[in-house]
């Protein structure tokens, strides 16, 4: 198999393409691990996802992929939301890091 590109892409994601991929055919060891994680953890659709990811990418230091991480996990308390940005080496203001809670926070909603 040869990788032609990556793009970052929300757990809703992953649960919509793999579920579909597995009504035409079989699905790979790896392929069915990450369809029943997905299935497990998925709390926002595609739709969803993807608007939150558009409102997070407006917050300058956040990357999309980022973005991603943040809106599979949906932290809402500031510890959780810094543990993600630690991994990824983001540095927010405590004003950035409210208004990224802010943003989940109306997704919640």
């Amino acid at each position: 198999m040869n990788v032609v590109s990556t793009k970052a892409v929300g757990v809703g994601t992953v649960k919509k393409i793999l579920g579909e991929r597995a009504k035409d055919e079989e699905l790979g060891y790896e392929q069915q691990q990450s369809l029943e994680h997905a299935e497990k953890f998925a709390q926002l659709d595609e739709k969803a996802t993807a608007k939150l990811v558009e409102d997070l990418c407006k917050v300058e230091k956040l990357t999309e992929e980022t973005a991603f991480k943040i809106a599979d996990v949906l932290p809402r308390q500031p510890e959780t939301l810094a543990a993600i940005l630690v991994k990824d080496k983001v540095d927010l203001t405590e004003e950035e890091l409210r208004n990224v809670l802010g943003i989940l926070q109306k997704t919640s909603k």
